[in-house]
């Protein structure tokens, strides 16, 4: 059986969110609604990441490197907006605990568009020397 790339991304998100909520209650910091909320919301824009690169890889696949940025600049400009929504200044260090996963799922985010452009260019690769 062989596993979807998309989906190792995927475990690997949730193998950090289980490791960050084991030390934050480890730390027993409190603030767990405020944790919940925020990986709910990083979890919704982690997963609309993914699935629009997956769309833009079928419908335009010369376009994914362009699609990503565009899709991390809309990210980030959302996690300004919502942040005051969430409290997350209420938390102590809360620059530690927010915005290193938010890092760690922008380098998923990153190394998925990396393979989603490489297997663009190994499929194109032969075609490529037959039109020529």
């Amino acid at each position: 059986m062989k596993i979807k790339k998309t989906t190792i991304y995927i475990i690997l998100f949730f193998i950090m969110f289980f490791l960050h909520f084991g030390i934050w209650q480890y730390l027993e910091l409190g603030f767990e609604t405020t944790f919940i909320r925020y990986y709910l919301f990083l979890t919704l824009l982690f997963t609309m990441v993914i699935t629009i690169l997956s769309i833009i890889k079928k419908i335009y696949p010369n376009y994914i490197g362009f699609g990503f940025m565009g899709l991390v600049m809309f990210k980030l400009m959302i996690m300004f907006l919502v942040m005051k929504k969430l409290n997350l200044n209420e938390v102590p260090n809360y620059k530690v605990h927010f915005i290193i996963p938010y890092l760690i799922s922008l380098v998923l985010e990153t190394l998925y568009a990396v393979k989603l452009i490489q297997t663009e260019e190994v499929t194109e690769s032969p075609e490529d020397e037959k039109n020529q």
